[in-house]
């Protein structure tokens, strides 16, 4: 009525709309969560870039207590990861995985700044990169990418690093993130399966 003022009638009708609209995005973000998995196999179809600078875009927005930024994304090109096969090849011959190296789509190797004195604050950047990988998977998720997140022997050796330009002074690897369109689509991806349940891992304290 141009009082400045709102009466309880025009407040709930926008009020209720704003109630359902908020428990609609949520329902629908949780549900991105609930439902992301880890996909194994991939269809050889490479992966926008843009897609992949979206992921990255959420995965920097992580939690990150002492504002350090301490993340560093490397998308590796398909040489890149024909050296790598071979480098593999090489550590543990023809048996293995190596072959199957060369036809995953994405490769994007996750590091994170190394510190020489301070423990615990290494320890508050690998928590922040952890939240931003989990980030990274969920945005490549819900736009129907699949992705694993992997670690292993050799990405803890020198050679990895030097082919992949990672200064190991200066910075530690924690892992490569493979994604890229499931084989099969999303719902062939491995079932999640938790052995605990909410009230198994919730307490209240009074």
């Amino acid at each position: 009525d141009g009082s400045g003022q709102i009466s309880f009638d025009e407040f709930l009708p926008w009020y209720s709309e704003a109630a359902e609209a908020a428990k609609a995005s949520a329902s629908v973000f949780q549900g991105i969560i609930q439902s992301r998995r880890t996909v194994d196999r991939f269809d050889e179809t490479p992966v926008d870039d843009a897609v992949l600078r979206r992921a990255i875009e959420c995965a920097i927005a992580a939690p990150n207590r002492r504002l350090t930024e301490p993340w560093r994304f490397v998308r590796l090109g398909p040489e890149t990861i024909a050296e790598l096969a071979e480098f593999k090849r090489k550590v543990d011959g023809d048996e293995g995985s190596f072959q199957r190296w060369t036809k995953i789509p994405g490769w994007c190797v996750v590091t994170y700044a190394r510190r020489k004195e301070d423990n615990w604050a290494q320890r508050e950047d690998f928590k922040s990169v952890c939240c931003a990988v989990e980030n990274f998977m969920l945005s490549m998720w819900s736009e129907g990418i699949g992705s694993k997140w992997t670690d292993g022997p050799i990405q803890r050796t020198p050679e990895f690093a030097k082919i992949c330009g990672i200064d190991t002074e200066k910075e530690k690897v924690a892992g490569v993130i493979w994604y890229g369109f499931a084989s099969g689509g999303l719902g062939d991806a491995i079932p999640k399966t938790r052995k605990k349940g909410v009230d198994e891992v919730l307490t209240f304290m009074p």
